[in-house]
């Protein structure tokens, strides 16, 4: 049998010349000791996120579950637990309702309209939560709150109280469904403008009318944004302490964080009873983002054209005008409002329900920037917010870069890195400061009443959004310009500080001035991780309202609003107005 042997294929004088393409290397090391050094990341990350919560926890289930077990038998915890709820989903109702129509009336403003009033409704985020809540106050007061004086004044209402009592829960309800009015409408006008107008048109052309359309084509549509501000609102109702802490307390309306926060007050601290009260939060959180990934589904059916098309909807004006209305009654009453009544206090010989432009004096701001406890806790709230923010942001880069290029990693170490990087959002930042103060006052850490105990807790909460912004300017820069400097050679350590870094700077320059204005407000952990010598702006600011000190309340919290309009001006000059989205 012959055997045909094929001819041997003849040698390209081209190809041999062509020196070899260079080969590609991974946007992140990926060998088998870079994994360890990614897998320590994670663990230090881990450690970081749960050493304030795991160790608390488990003082609730310990010695036969002895914290939970009392939590049972603990009088009017019934009613707190039924607060709690009502408050968050209270909150839920009122800030998805507020916030789903501010969006929708921007989004039928005309062009020139738009560009000036849809910024507005974000106000309310960037106003110091204390300072924000004594506002309400100072307008919503029983007796001296400049609204009720003005309603008692009409023919409508007489008497010496009321007719508001902002102290109730309805009130609180309502100011907490106001304040996060204000995430809602980020999600959903982010979400509208994504969408495009395509669909929308489609049904009109077909016959439908405007609610028609809106009910049956845009809304559903939005369900993705509606699910992410709906569980986002929700924790952050659950776990409000600021407002029912300063408005509760005078009536008597008790939250899970602010019985807490009692406890934390009495000598020896109960660390049992108190980390049982937040085992249900932290339960109720894990349901909630479980939840909300299977509501989610497949995003792809509730992708839109978004920017790809041209907005070409033919805008009434009426319309448009009655939307800027609506929109400019929310930032009057969320915002502008509450500023004004803060600066007339600040400057006023004594807070009363009267208008009197004639006793306005500037002794109230010369006698508190003469205290020097105010004075150390200015300096401290620099010192600890700035030494957070520049800790915190190269690890939320590292975290981001394994994050973006998890495909490099072990298969759990990305999944790892993107849980334990977002789980401070999902507890309760007072739950958070009681789990700080149990873990720092350990004798094996030892660092309670320090500063260094602030800047570790900030840097900790901090992490979910030094990874969010730095994940979002890592996915904005795209893969093309870093593979084609690798493609070229360069090691990805070269890349990253030659090519990533530059690039990310305006990100970078964004996120630390947006973070910085975070923790300049920053009140549940400071409040808990307070010491004599060692206090910030928030908890001076607090004090000073407990005491009754209306007019030393009311110049700290402007201070504290003017420190943080300077920080929001920061990031808007680096980042745009885009900035305040990643909040």
């Amino acid at each position: 049998m012959q055997t045909i042997e094929k001819p041997a294929t003849a040698p390209d004088p081209q190809r041999r010349a062509t020196p070899d393409a260079p080969r590609r290397r991974p946007l992140i090391p990926g060998g088998e000791g870079h994994q360890l050094l990614w897998m320590l990341l994670a663990a230090v990350v881990a450690v970081m996120v749960l050493m304030p919560l795991i160790p608390l926890q488990l003082r609730a289930w310990e010695n036969d579950a002895d914290g939970m077990r009392r939590l049972t038998e603990m009088e009017g915890v019934v009613e707190v637990l039924r607060t709690t709820v009502f408050l968050g989903f209270g909150g839920l109702v009122v800030g998805l309702l507020m916030g789903t129509i501010l969006a929708l009336c921007t989004y039928s403003m005309t062009p020139r309209l738009r560009s000036v009033l849809e910024f507005l409704p974000v106000l309310p985020m960037i106003i110091p939560a204390v300072a924000h809540v004594v506002g309400f106050v100072f307008l919503f007061s029983p007796e001296n709150g400049y609204v009720n004086s003005f309603l008692r004044w009409t023919p409508f209402f007489d008497g010496t109280t009321g007719p508001i009592n902002v102290y109730t829960l309805p009130w609180i309800i309502f100011y907490t469904g106001t304040h996060l009015a204000a995430f809602v409408y980020m999600f959903v006008y982010t979400g509208l403008r994504n969408l495009g107008s395509d669909y929308t048109l489609a049904a009109r052309v077909n016959g439908a009318g405007g609610l028609r359309a809106l009910f049956t084509i845009t809304l559903p549509l939005l369900r993705p944004s509606f699910i992410y501000a709906g569980v986002v609102v929700l924790l952050l109702s659950l776990g409000q302490f600021t407002g029912p802490l300063i408005l509760g307390r005078r009536e008597g309306v008790d939250v899970v964080t602010t019985e807490m926060y009692e406890l934390s007050a009495e000598y020896p601290v109960d660390y049992g009873l108190a980390s049982a009260l937040g085992t249900p939060l932290i339960i109720l959180a894990i349901v909630l983002v479980v939840l909300q990934r299977r509501m989610l589904g497949n995003q792809n059916r509730f992708v839109g054209q978004g920017t790809a098309t041209v907005d070409n909807r033919m805008l009434s004006p009426l319309v448009s005008a009655l939307s800027g209305f609506v929109v400019s009654a929310y930032v009057l009453v969320a915002a502008v409002l509450p500023i004004l009544a803060i600066a007339f206090v600040a400057f006023s010989p004594f807070w009363s329900g009267n208008l009197d432009f004639s006793v306005l004096t500037g002794q109230n701001v010369s006698d508190v920037l003469a205290d020097e406890k105010v004075r150390q806790s200015i300096v401290t709230t620099l010192v600890v917010s700035v030494l957070g923010v520049l800790l915190v942001l190269p690890v939320g880069m590292l975290v981001a870069l394994g994050i973006y290029n998890k495909d490099r990693l072990w298969r759990p170490l990305g999944s790892v890195l993107d849980i334990v990087a977002n789980l401070p959002l999902t507890v309760p930042a007072a739950l958070l400061g009681f789990g700080f103060l149990f873990a720092f006052s350990n004798p094996a850490i030892g660092i309670y009443g320090t500063k260094a105990s602030l800047i570790l807790a900030y840097v900790t909460i901090m992490i979910p959004y030094a990874v969010r912004y730095q994940l979002a300017t890592l996915v904005s820069l795209g893969r093309q310009t870093l593979e084609a400097s690798q493609v070229s050679g360069a090691h990805p350590l070269r890349t990253f500080f030659q090519i990533t870094l530059p690039l990310s700077r305006t990100g970078i320059v964004t996120s630390a001035a947006m973070m910085f204005v975070l923790l300049t407000h920053e009140f549940g952990v400071s409040l808990l991780l307070r010491a004599p010598d060692v206090n910030v702006m928030s908890v001076v600011l607090y004090d000073q309202y407990a005491s009754g000190s209306y007019p030393r309340v009311a110049v700290i919290a402007l201070i504290m609003t003017v420190m943080t309009a300077v920080g929001v001006a920061a990031a808007m000059f680096f980042g745009g107005r885009k900035a305040l989205e990643k909040l």
